[in-house]
């Protein structure tokens, strides 16, 4: 069960880490270009969708890892 929420954890954190990225990026679309390429909005703006749709899918591993153990610690109570 820990193993789980170790994993969801870091799954959030990595998506939270890549939104940031690609948001980083969107802010700075119009303003300058990344070694001599311009940002690709349109990339960007899947890429941040993609990471919070992953970050939004690793929540339901956490709720259901607190309610067993919620249930555990009841059933030992």
């Amino acid at each position: 069960m820990i193993d789980a929420i170790s994993s969801a954890l870091g799954g959030m954190q990595r998506n939270q880490e890549a939104f940031g990225r690609h948001a980083d990026r969107i802010a700075r679309s119009g303003l300058e270009s990344e070694g001599g390429e311009t940002i690709d909005l349109s990339k960007e703006l899947v890429g941040a969708m993609v990471a919070r749709r992953g970050y939004e899918a690793n929540l339901p591993v956490i709720r259901a890892a607190d309610d067993m153990l919620g249930s555990l610690l009841d059933a030992l109570a």
